[in-house]
């Protein structure tokens, strides 16, 4: 686990320091909606490369059917990497559905990727960095990651507790919508079994040995008052007395 960390720390860095000359190099608003663009697309290629050289390669279709997060987005990471290329094409991403992909791409993305890289289940399976599988599967969470942390560079993610926190429950139901739909599609064309392997955002069944009770209505639960904590925190952080989250809503009130 120590070369794991190590990568990912190595990535990290390497993430940071191309969100610092972007910050210092970049200010048009067109060219930073072309780097969004540009990150979106290289996270997808990255996630199919594997799958692109065996086709060039003359390999089969087959290999689909060993890595069925490239059918379908049945993990987290899958929904916000596609989500991710919706934003980077939104026209105006500070309308509401703008702020929506944002708060979702940023409070949702960030602990999914880095649970990707920290926590990356093909290496725990194999522990090796020299299987390309692997290398692929991590690397595209940090672009991934660098994908999302671009989005409060360029101002898109703001510290509102209401939209926030109102994001997040939508976002949260409508990846247990995804979860269903995904898992309902390899049952009927392939088998209950393929289904209940497949576990598409583990609704079936937990992730984690000797948690059998952690499935993801279970971790929704648990995520939503934590979510609420941070926003709060982040609130108070961010704004001064008397324009803070509660001050509003006395206002509302009155």
């Amino acid at each position: 686990m120590d070369k794991l960390f190590i990568f990912n720390f190595i990535l990290i860095a390497l993430t940071t320091l191309g969100l610092w000359l972007i910050k210092k190099y970049v200010r048009r608003e067109q060219t930073q909606n072309v780097i969004l663009i540009i990150a979106a697309f290289f996270t997808i290629l990255l996630h199919y490369s594997s799958f692109l050289f065996k086709l060039l390669s003359g390999g089969s279709m087959e290999y689909l059917s060993d890595t069925p997060n490239l059918i379908l987005p049945i993990y987290p990471c899958n929904v916000v990497m596609w989500s991710a290329l919706i934003f980077a094409f939104l026209r105006n991403k500070k309308s509401k559905l703008g702020s929506f992909f944002a708060d979702y791409l940023f409070w949702f993305g960030v602990i999914s990727t880095l649970v990707g890289m920290f926590a990356n289940v093909d290496f725990i399976k194999n522990p090796t960095l020299a299987d390309y599988e692997n290398f692929k599967s991590i690397a595209a969470h940090a672009t991934l990651l660098f994908n999302i942390l671009l989005l409060p560079l360029f101002g898109y993610v703001k510290i509102n507790v209401k939209r926030n926190l109102l994001n997040i429950i939508i976002s949260i139901f409508m990846m247990a919508v995804i979860g269903g739909y995904c898992n309902l599609v390899f049952c009927a064309l392939v088998s209950a079994a393929a289904a209940y392997d497949v576990n598409s955002m583990f609704l079936i069944h937990s992730p984690f040995e000797g948690l059998a009770f952690l499935t993801y209505p279970v971790i929704a639960l648990i995520a939503i008052p934590i979510y609420f904590a941070v926003f709060v925190i982040c609130d108070l952080c961010a704004h001064k007395k008397g324009n803070r989250f509660y001050n509003k809503m006395q206002k509302d009130n009155t």
